[in-house]
């Protein structure tokens, strides 16, 4: 829901900054009357479509700066006894040309179509919800991510590695395979 008024505040900003430098000059060579007035208003309904546009090409930077801050991580982690960290690792089939960076990338974008907060830096996702964290991040050199999590229960952990086991196969249809013991 934060993400969505971060949104919503940038794009009344954006639009106001646009209006602001093409019909703050109108009106003063064209002054208060009916043309420019007409003028002015074909302007202001035509910068809608266009500041979306400007957002969506700028999406990718707009959206690095809604991405948790590593401070804020750090200081809101609970100090408890009760919090378990289980590491995780998958290994994957190249066939489909998809390599471990591109994978971990995708499931980024996946989890801000998601409105996910998470950080996204030097090919590692970090989340943090509350006293759940966890990260994933590609193993180099091989066909693998690997990352842990935090939860206090069980059932927490078992769920967030389904989802990404679930996103590698259903929507990167990558086979897994089993990691030798």
């Amino acid at each position: 829901m934060r993400q969505n008024a971060h949104t919503l505040t940038l794009f009344g900003v954006s639009y106001v900054a646009f209006a602001a430098v093409s019909l703050i000059p109108l009106f003063a060579t064209g002054g208060l009357n009916d043309a420019t007035f007409g003028i002015g208003m074909v302007i202001a309904i035509a910068l809608i479509p266009v500041t979306a546009i400007v957002m969506t090409m700028f999406d990718g930077l707009l959206m690095r700066r809604r991405a948790m801050r590593p401070g804020v991580e750090a200081a809101a982690r609970p100090e408890s006894s009760e919090i378990t960290r289980e590491p995780f690792e998958f290994a994957f089939a190249a066939w489909n040309g998809i390599e471990s960076r591109e994978a971990v990338a995708r499931l980024s974008k996946r989890l801000f179509a998601l409105e996910i907060a998470h950080r996204f830096e030097h090919d590692e996702i970090a989340v943090r919800d509350g006293d759940v964290r966890w990260t994933v991040a590609p193993v180099r050199g091989v066909l693998r991510i690997a990352g842990w999590i935090e939860a206090a229960d069980a059932e927490t952990r078992a769920m967030i590695r389904a989802a990404i086991e679930e996103f590698l196969i259903d929507e990167l249809g990558i086979r897994l395979e089993r990691l030798a013991a």
